[in-house]
């Protein structure tokens, strides 16, 4: 008889805003703010431990709203900055800090040069709804590394939600558990 290989969720880690959050995309464990992200701007979340051992792949989730119905063909992009070291600003690549902040690159680089040197995670195509409309989407991913941080750029056309009820970026543990 072959063997069986299950997946299994593990408890998710999240980046989100624990003072207004809703929950609904699970509970807080590392702060990134998302209110009013403005369009072709970005924004870094704090730095992140996957643990030792660390499961293979994430289900990464990001849950926005738009503070005006943006048009199509509009992006939301998902970047990973992948860390040798547990110290928020250390061994960082394109300037990240490891900390909740703004993300404009580095000294030397504008931001569109210096996104390059981040981990590409999934980009979000925009539908045109309004505000109120939770905007969702999922990736499959794999951290090349234990430590990191999120990065998210807004090339929307428009800001994010004043708010940040419903916003979060979800990373699931998919463990894999062979039977």
């Amino acid at each position: 008889m072959a063997n069986l290989i299950q997946l299994n969720e593990g408890t998710p880690i999240v980046w989100g805003t624990a003072a207004t959050y809703d929950g609904d995309g699970g509970a807080i464990t590392h702060e990134m703010l998302f209110t009013s992200l403005a369009d072709s701007a970005a924004r870094q979340g704090v730095k992140a431990d996957l643990g030792d051992p660390r499961p293979r792949q994430y289900a990464v989730t990001l849950r926005i709203e738009m503070d005006v119905a943006p048009d199509p063909n509009k992006y939301v992009y998902v970047y990973w900055a992948p860390s040798l070291s547990g110290t928020a600003a250390t061994a960082n690549p394109g300037g990240v800090s490891g900390a909740d902040a703004a993300y404009t690159g580095t000294a030397g680089s504008t931001l569109a040069i210096a996104l390059n040197r981040l981990t590409l995670i999934g980009v979000m195509y925009m539908l045109p709804d309004v505000a109120a409309v939770v905007q969702q989407e999922t990736w499959m991913f794999t951290p090349p590394t234990r430590y990191g941080s999120p990065v998210i750029y807004n090339a929307s056309g428009e800001a994010l939600e004043d708010d940040a009820l419903e916003q979060s970026l979800t990373f699931t543990p998919e463990d894999d558990e062979a039977q």
